[in-house]
Formats: structure tokens, C-alpha cells, sequence
């Protein structure tokens, strides 16, 4: 740290510069971390990985009165280039999210027993019902018939139950064919729904003609 009277010395170095658009560059560099002493005396020295952003125009088009500049850093022991080692480091803040899902969407804050061998039940059970729900959930996010908010990359596990499993509907069995009746709002959501039922069932995908819009009795 310096005085206000001292001017610090900078290290001249070459840029690097990467643009992915009009308005944003990007560049990043290494330097020596901390030194970490592990429980058997040996010492570690990590590696220091920066990456620097510069926006002048954002991504809506927007320009700011100044450019917004946003530092990243991350200390690690690998070996990796610089690229690898972000792309390894950079969303795991984001795997809170699958925490929360499978905590709260599928009711396991609380293990109902306190038997290991119980658990290792209940959460393979879990395991079996959350890869389900996100399958119906990519699915229904990647079809034609998809109705969309706004854009996403994933649905959460409630919104699936909410929208895709909660639905109002009859179930007819009628010359050797299988039809579901959905109310009129619902009728967007039907492709989603017998594709669904063609993958797991493999009978539902000659019954599309019929699906009706007449309300579920």
C-alpha cells in the first residue's frame, strides 16, 4: 500500500485483448498467489488467475456515461492454461441453485429417518425422481410447442410439477388408443406432453390425433 504522495510502479506488460463484441474486451493473466503450508510442512504456491472486463456499450446497446470495468480472480494449484482453469472456476457460485432445488422442490431438508441405510434409500430415490424431473424439463424448454417467460436454459423442478404434471385432464382408452382431453389453455403444452409420453411409453405417439380441447371431467 502507498501514500498518497508516492506514485506506484506498474510493470509494463503486453495486453492481450479479446473482443466477443462491439463494446466488451477482455483479457486475462497470471500472477504468484499466496503460499499455502499444508498439514505435513510442505509449502504450496498458488497461482493467481485474472481476468479483467471492459464495457462501453452493454448488451441491450446501452453506453454508459463511463466504462464499467469488473475484475475476476481465483487462486488454484492447477496446472491448466488460463482459459481452462476460468472455465473450470467461473459458475460455481451457480451450483447453489441445484442445491436449493433438491432441498426445498423435492421436500429433503429433513431426512425422514435416522438410519444411514434409510437414507441411502430415500436420497436414491430422489436421485431416480429429480434426473426425471429434469428430463421432462429440457424437453418441455427445447420443444417447438414450448411456451416461454422469457429466455432460460432450464426449467426449476417446481416450475416442472407446477406446469407439466399439475394439469387438468381426462384420459381416454377408445379403440385400442389412448387420448388425453386438456382444457383449451392447456392445448399448447399437449405436443410436449405426448412427446413426453411417446419416450417413456413408446404407445402414445399414434395417438396425437387424439388429444382434443375439451375440458378434463
Amino acid at each position: 500500500m502507498c501514500s498518497a504522495w508516492t506514485t506506484p510502479t506498474v510493470r509494463r506488460r503486453v495486453w492481450a485483448w479479446v473482443s466477443p463484441r462491439d463494446g466488451k474486451r477482455i483479457t486475462t493473466w497470471e500472477t504468484r498467489g499466496r503460499t499455502l503450508t499444508l498439514a505435513d510442512g510442505r509449502e504450496v504456491r498458488l497461482r493467481r488467475i485474472l481476468r479483467l472486463t471492459e464495457r462501453t456499450i452493454k448488451a441491450d446497446g446501452t453506453v454508459p456515461l463511463f466504462p464499467e470495468v469488473v475484475i475476476d480472480g481465483w487462486e488454484t494449484t492447477l496446472t491448466e492454461p488460463i482459459d481452462t482453469v476460468i472455465t473450470l472456476y467461473q459458475d460455481h457460485g451457480t451450483h447453489e441453485q441445484f442445491h436449493s432445488e433438491f432441498k426445498s422442490d423435492l421436500d429433503l431438508e429433513r431426512l425422514p429417518s435416522g438410519k444411514f441405510n434409510t437414507h441411502t434409500l430415500v436420497l436414491g430415490l430422489a436421485a431416480v425422481a429429480y434426473n426425471i424431473l429434469r428430463l421432462i424439463g429440457q424437453q418441455a424448454l427445447l420443444g417447438k410447442e414450448a411456451l416461454l417467460r422469457h429466455p432460460a436454459k432450464r426449467r426449476r423442478l417446481k416450475t416442472v410439477m407446477q406446469e407439466m404434471l399439475r394439469v387438468a385432464a381426462q384420459l381416454t382408452l377408445h379403440a385400442r388408443c389412448m387420448a388425453l382431453n386438456f382444457f383449451w389453455h392447456r392445448i399448447a403444452e399437449c405436443g410436449i406432453i405426448i412427446a413426453l409420453f411417446a419416450s417413456l411409453d413408446g404407445q402414445a405417439e399414434s395417438c396425437r390425433g387424439g388429444v382434443t380441447e375439451s375440458g378434463a371431467r
